[in-house]
């Protein structure tokens, strides 16, 4: 870190740093090597450090995050995407893990559009999302308080059947159910 950053301070428990273990390890798979890397609802940066020696470098934005954060090799921004969001750059992958069901459905279309204006030709998008039964047993982990639970009250019961509707300049290259069909990866890929 440069000029004494910080990080944000997002509370995680065990199984909540469990799941998203378990997101990052799916998405890696389909990141290649030495990728240039836009990570969309970044939190902390723990996917993007998650990732260093994989990839040549990553941007990040979170609304959570209060101050532009300079590493090595990732930058993290504060704000909301798209809407907080300009750069001049073009990213070789997009990733938006477990972050669209915190995105209102009338909002997911600017996302697509500007997911679509910052990938470069022949690039990935990358998403995670649950399933919408997930919301309920989120809601017990977290009465029990096995999990945090970090911006549960945002989700709204997205349907992930919708994503190719929205993310439709893209074609579908991955759509696979895991975690005993509780969640959902889509990977959708520009034309080359």
């Amino acid at each position: 870190m440069t000029n004494n950053q910080q990080l944000p301070q997002i509370p995680k428990k065990p199984m909540d740093r469990l799941l998203e273990y378990l997101r990052f390890t799916k998405a890696k798979k389909h990141i290649p090597k030495g990728a240039y890397l836009l990570d969309v609802g970044a939190g902390d940066g723990s996917f993007l450090r998650f990732l260093n020696g994989h990839i040549r470098a990553g941007t990040g934005i979170d609304p959570l995050i209060t101050n532009h954060i300079h590493f090595e090799n990732y930058t993290l921004y504060p704000g909301a995407f798209p809407h907080n969001f300009d750069t001049d750059e073009r990213f070789d992958v997009i990733t938006l893990l477990a972050v669209v069901e915190h995105i209102p459905e009338n909002e997911l279309s600017k996302v697509a559009d500007a997911c679509w204006h910052y990938l470069k030709t022949g690039g990935r998008v990358i998403i995670t999302v649950p399933h919408s039964f997930v919301d309920k047993i989120l809601d017990v982990l977290k009465f029990f308080r096995i999990i945090k639970g970090l911006s549960l009250e945002e989700h709204h019961g997205f349907n992930p059947e919708v994503l190719p509707d929205i993310f439709n300049r893209w074609k579908l290259i991955r759509k696979e159910r895991w975690e005993l069909g509780c969640n959902y990866l889509f990977i959708f890929e520009t034309g080359l």
